[in-house]
């Protein structure tokens, strides 16, 4: 049985009842029902059982500011604003808030007349036990991989992060989500691998790899199949995070609406930049695109590529151009990367030491969640929950990170509401 978290003044239960809800399921066991802000924010933090929240009104907030705190304290509930016309504006700001729809009062009515009442017993030991529904869905540790612009090195840099990982003693896959050219298949060294247009047929074919070993789910063969192999390509994400405890997504360079979800889904984003200047101006757009789509940055990291002694730009450069943003490095490997890439051996690769290897390890430190090992079984929001984004690197000047927190709180700003707090 799904609880459910019911927000809704004296009036719009009112209304509810109005429009044949049974009265008496107002007071049923999975369902509470709140008519002030600040009781269904303590509700669902109390309840980890609530798996899905309908807010309709509250006495001092507005509905639709509610449904997005209350979206920022569980964001593994569905949370569905009611009673409430889906405007261009509305649906603008749901997307900011990552709210899951819009509901009529008649919908709402429909959604909550379907359930049968649980057993009482059965819930109140699900209460007692504490688990949440983070801790029932098992899922590894999602980290995209993108730029504002081609040519940077992303194919480069995922397989490399990738047999990263693995040598840290973990399953990894590796996942090529450039659709129409991606070339994982070429350079990406696996233990095993499977075409994504296979593995759309046969979900059974998704490689099981050991500990310390990459599986590559490789781009389809024909780019016509792009446009047909993106719900496929989502599927495949989801079930490489329930098999595996590392997942690395390799993206095109375009940005599309496959990209922004996983984005959104992910753990950590690293978000790389090269040493030419129209490359640093593509991050800055794409991040103000982020911003007007209401997509949360928190996760990125910005990360410049093929830094050395004679490059044009340093970290501190690119971090200037991005209004103090914290930028990390990664050095330039040489002509040995390209090498021994381009002959599928990037385990020599990281067997001879390279620059870019060591840099790429440095970067996992900061990725990984701090003090926990992941293992199969921990899930994905709980990782999320403990990873904390760090300086890239120490030597980074204060008043830079100092202006990055400023930023990620207003933004957050933006959909947090005050409790008490109305329009």
């Amino acid at each position: 049985m799904v609880r459910k978290l019911l927000c809704a003044d004296a009036e719009q239960q009112v209304a509810l009842t109005s429009r044949g809800l049974d009265s008496t399921l107002l007071e049923a066991p999975w369902l509470t029902v709140c008519s002030r802000a600040r009781a269904a924010r303590e509700a669902i933090a109390a309840s980890p059982a609530i798996e899905e929240a309908i807010v309709l009104s509250s006495e001092e907030v507005e509905g639709i500011n509610l449904a997005a705190a209350l979206k920022v304290d569980a964001p593994a509930c569905r949370v569905y604003l009611a009673a409430c016309e889906e405007t261009g504006s509305v649906r603008s700001r749901l997307a900011a808030a990552h709210l899951d729809g819009v509901l009529s009062l008649d919908e709402v009515v429909r959604r909550l007349s379907a359930e049968v009442v649980p057993d009482t017993a059965a819930i109140a030991a699900d209460d007692a036990s504490g688990r949440s529904r983070e801790e029932e869905r098992a899922g590894g540790f999602l980290l995209t991989v993108v730029s504002g612009s081609g040519g940077v090195g992303k194919s480069t840099v995922a397989t490399v992060l990738a047999h990263g990982a693995a040598r840290r003693g973990l399953r990894c896959a590796l996942i090529d989500a450039d659709l129409q050219f991606g070339d994982l298949g070429e350079i990406g060294a696996a233990d095993a691998h499977v075409s994504l247009d296979a593995l759309a047929e046969d979900s059974a074919l998704l490689p099981e790899v050991s500990a310390g070993e990459v599986a590559l789910i490789e781009a389809p063969g024909r780019p016509e199949l792009a446009e047909v192999l993106a719900g496929p390509l989502d599927r495949a994400v989801q079930e490489a995070l329930g098999r595996f405890d590392f997942v690395v997504v390799d993206t095109g360079g375009s940005w599309n609406e496959q990209q922004v979800r996983l984005l959104e889904r992910s753990a950590a984003v690293v978000f790389l930049i090269d040493q030419r200047a129209s490359s640093v101006r593509a991050c800055r757009r794409a991040l103000d695109l982020c911003l007007r789509c209401g997509v949360a940055t928190s996760s990125f990291v910005l990360v410049l590529n093929r830094c050395g002694r004679h490059a044009p730009f340093t970290s501190i450069d690119v971090s200037s151009a991005l209004q103090g943003a914290p930028v990390a490095e990664l050095v330039d490997g040489g002509r040995e990367v390209e090498e021994l890439l381009g002959a599928a051996s990037a385990p020599a690769l990281f067997a001879s030491g390279n620059d870019l290897c060591a840099s790429v390890d440095r970067l996992l430190g900061e990725l990984l969640p701090r003090g926990t090992a992941l293992c199969q079984g921990v899930a994905q929001e709980r990782v999320i929950a403990r990873w904390g984004l760090k300086g890239a690197r120490a030597r980074e000047k204060k008043h830079m990170r100092r202006a990055s927190r400023r930023r990620s709180r207003a933004q957050r700003d933006e959909i947090r509401v005050p409790l008490g707090e109305g329009r």
